[in-house]
C-alpha cells in the first residue's frame, strides 16, 4: 500500500481530482472555479477513484486508464465547446484544463516503471 513514490503520487493525484469537484460545488465566484454538472462530477469521482485505487494496489493499468479517462473528457469538453451543441458534463475551459493537467499526470505515473529504493541510510 503506497510503499512506491509513482503509488503515492498516483493516489495523490486521485485525491486531487476528487477534492477539486468541490470547485464546483461553490455557489458563485471566487471559490466556483470550474463548472459540472451531476454528470461531470460523477465521472470524476469515478476517474479519481480509479486512480487512487491503482495508487493503492500499485497497478498501473489502473492509474493509465484513469488518465485516459481524464484525457477523453477533456477531449468531449472541448468538442462539444467547439460544435456549441450540448454540453454533457457541464464543463468550461478552465474544467477542460483541469482534466487535462490530471490526465497528464496520470498518464505519466500510469507509464514509467518503478526503480527499486535504495536504502542509503544503511552506511
Amino acid at each position: 500500500m503506497l510503499q512506491t513514490p509513482l503509488s503515492r503520487a498516483a493516489f495523490g493525484l486521485g485525491a486531487g481530482a476528487a477534492a477539486s469537484v468541490l470547485l464546483s460545488l461553490a455557489s458563485g465566484p471566487p471559490l466556483r472555479l470550474i463548472s459540472l454538472n451531476g454528470i461531470g462530477v460523477l465521472i470524476m469521482i469515478v476517474l479519481a477513484a480509479l486512480a487512487m485505487l491503482g495508487g493503492l494496489i500499485g497497478l498501473r493499468l489502473l492509474v493509465a486508464l484513469a488518465g485516459l479517462g481524464f484525457l477523453a473528457a477533456a477531449a468531449l469538453v472541448v468538442v462539444q465547446w467547439a460544435a456549441r451543441g450540448t454540453n454533457t458534463l457541464g464543463g468550461t475551459g478552465a474544467t477542460m484544463t483541469l482534466m487535462l493537467g490530471f490526465a497528464i499526470g496520470l498518464l505519466a505515473v500510469g507509464s514509467v516503471r518503478d526503480r527499486p529504493v535504495e536504502n542509503n541510510s544503511a552506511r
